[in-house]
């Protein structure tokens, strides 16, 4: 048996499918991969079309639809954001000056991952852009949501990981920039300060989550990100900036140019230690996102209660159509450790046919 990736086609040995370690589609594990990135590469590029006859293509929005009952659901400095309904599908919609958009976009157009907000569509009106984009059903995140740190930080250390393989830093990483989906899984959105590692320029981001690398002019890094990965942990968890008792200016640079380390409420060690590391003024004594990952804040619960729900698809089910519950197969585990033998040998043959 080969490879579902159609860019790999590697054999896959049939022992490994019969002693439960294969790699499955985690949505309808009946498509077998070599490895996890072949998985991940068809999911994005084809898998999630045809996945048991779930999905549908999304279909494509005209200009003539734009500024048909479109919702404002936000906006800021740079644009609006707008709710779109067509034909059973959700979208939403950026509405954005096409000068000030367009790095913006061609930055989005290069990114696939699970925890970052998928860019579908693009299109062009006069002197406006129009990203047409994945819609996450719970919006950004507020202090009172029941949502744990933990889960939040995990995603975005995911997210952020593939961000920087790419070489691209975001550098606005903010609590309105991480949308929630359906099942509360993190998407990471707005890339509109986002660069590459080698096209640099001398400002950007939120103050209250901005490194102070960036207000001193000097070079920036993958580190600006885990400062503000940083910040918006000890906003999850102290309900409040790191920067408080005021908005203006000239008294946040100062707060930011003279951090040394932050001042807390809370009483737990491992959330305090881990916050510390990530905000160290010194941006090459920041922790990485592995070491993040591996702190006790992150990794001292039962794996169990740490284990993060993923989406079954990359995009949320109020972009896609709706699927009939009864057509809907539950996500997998990785470990299948329900799968008796003889449901092992019955995929097995069933595989065996599809290559046939």
């Amino acid at each position: 048996m080969n490879c579902q990736n159609s860019k790999c086609s590697k054999n896959i040995p049939y022992n490994s499918i019969l002693n439960g370690n294969q790699i499955t589609c985690d949505s309808c594990s009946s498509t077998f991969y070599c490895s996890s990135k072949c998985r991940d590469f068809d999911w994005e590029a084809y898998h999630y079309l045809v996945c048991n006859g779930q999905f549908e293509l999304v279909p494509k929005l005209s200009l003539s639809q734009l500024n048909d009952e479109m919702n404002l659901i936000g906006s800021g400095s740079f644009g609006q954001v707008y709710l779109k309904q067509q034909n059973g599908y959700k979208f939403a919609i950026k509405k954005i000056n096409k000068y000030i958009g367009n790095r913006e976009l061609k930055i989005h157009k290069l990114l696939k991952h699970k925890n970052i907000i998928q860019l579908l569509q693009f299109l062009e009106k006069d002197d406006d852009l129009y990203l047409i984009l994945e819609y996450a059903k719970h919006g950004h995140l507020t202090t009172d949501l029941q949502i744990d740190p933990k889960q939040v930080v995990i995603q975005l250390c995911n997210a952020l990981k593939y961000l920087h393989s790419q070489g691209i830093i975001h550098r606005d990483i903010k609590p309105s920039n991480v949308l929630l989906d359906h099942k509360n899984n993190v998407k990471l959105c707005d890339f509109g300060l986002a660069t590459h590692i080698d096209i640099i320029s001398n400002f950007s981001g939120t103050y209250e989550f901005m490194a102070p690398e960036i207000l001193r002019n000097f070079p920036q890094s993958y580190s600006v990100d885990i400062w503000s990965l940083g910040c918006l942990l000890y906003w999850m968890l102290e309900k409040k900036p790191i920067i408080s008792g005021t908005e203006q200016r000239q008294e946040m640079v100062e707060q930011i140019l003279l951090f040394t380390e932050p001042r807390f409420t809370i009483v737990d060690q491992f959330a305090k230690d881990l916050i510390q590391k990530m905000l160290n003024p010194n941006p090459k004594e920041r922790l990485t996102l592995n070491q993040i990952l591996l702190h006790p804040f992150i990794t001292r619960v039962d794996l169990n209660q740490m284990k993060v729900e993923e989406s079954s698809n990359s995009y949320s089910d109020e972009t896609q159509a709706s699927c009939n519950p009864q057509q809907i197969v539950p996500q997998q585990q990785s470990d299948n450790k329900n799968r008796t033998v003889f449901q092992r040998i019955a995929s097995l043959f069933t595989c065996i046919a599809r290559d046939k």
